[in-house]
């Protein structure tokens, strides 16, 4: 038997004034109250790492969704068109060749603008005046805009193409010296401050630079403007079951330029 010191586990009993144990000497050491008990390891703490501070986010990049606007350029001309940021921009009428300042001077202005591939010959062909298809052409756009019933000065037209003037530009023109000019024509539509334009046939939606694919009465937006695409007046002529639906659409379309 003998005497040993209390550890911490007779706290209690040495609070009371005990100070000594007697104990056997072979007492397991968790039943002794002299052994040093082990201590719990502390695990040292992980480093706190000081917060970064949040980078500033950037702001999305803008996309530009719309595909650049095509300029028609026919053979041997260079399109003069003036652009800013990407956008087309009409171009000012000293800059135009001179059979569109002068036909620009002869049209008045209207919210529809109407063309098709022979109308520069019908305005301008003075020598076609009686010619049989020239007339044909013109009663079936007085009966289209009769039965369209809208306010007078509603409709102007505006031709795709004009007789060429310069030698430059004579490779671009047709068999009877008439050429496209789409910079020129659009600009013309901007200053006589149509809301849309009514494209009749595939040559002049070609002349005019229109995306590709489009068909018979569709509609798309051209250089800021409405555009409705019909069949040619020539195909028109023959086919009178499509005056109908051509009519409906029309009415439909029209409705958001003009008020009656």
């Amino acid at each position: 038997m003998a005497f040993a010191d209390l550890n911490p586990l007779g706290a209690l009993w040495q609070s009371r004034g005990l100070r000594c144990l007697l104990l056997p000497g072979d007492v397991p050491p968790e039943r002794s109250f002299s052994a040093v008990l082990p201590q719990p390891t502390r695990r040292n703490p992980q480093p706190v790492r000081p917060a970064h501070p949040a980078e500033p986010r950037r702001p999305p990049r803008a996309e530009n969704s719309a595909a650049p606007t095509r300029v028609a350029v026919e053979a041997g001309q260079t399109s003069p068109a003036s652009r800013h940021d990407g956008r087309w921009q009409p171009l000012p009428p000293h800059v135009w060749p001179a059979p569109w300042r002068e036909r620009l001077a002869a049209t008045r202005p209207g919210l529809v603008v109407w063309t098709y591939w022979n109308l520069g010959r019908d305005i301008c062909d003075a020598q076609g005046a009686r010619d049989g298809q020239r007339l044909d052409r013109r009663t079936f756009l007085q009966r289209l805009l009769g039965d369209l019933a809208h306010p007078a000065g509603t409709h102007t037209f505006w031709p795709a193409c004009l007789p060429v003037q310069d030698a430059g530009e004579a490779d671009a023109a047709d068999a009877n010296g008439f050429a496209p000019h789409a910079d020129a024509f659009w600009s013309g539509v901007h200053k006589l401050g149509a809301r849309g334009v009514v494209v009749m046939g595939s040559a002049a939606a070609k002349a005019l630079a229109l995306p590709g694919g489009l068909r018979p009465l569709q509609q798309t937006r051209h250089h800021g403007h409405l555009v409705w695409v019909l069949w040619d007046v020539e195909y028109l002529l023959h086919e009178e079951q499509r005056y109908t639906a051509m009519l409906a659409f029309l009415r439909q379309a029209l409705r958001q330029v003009v008020r009656a």
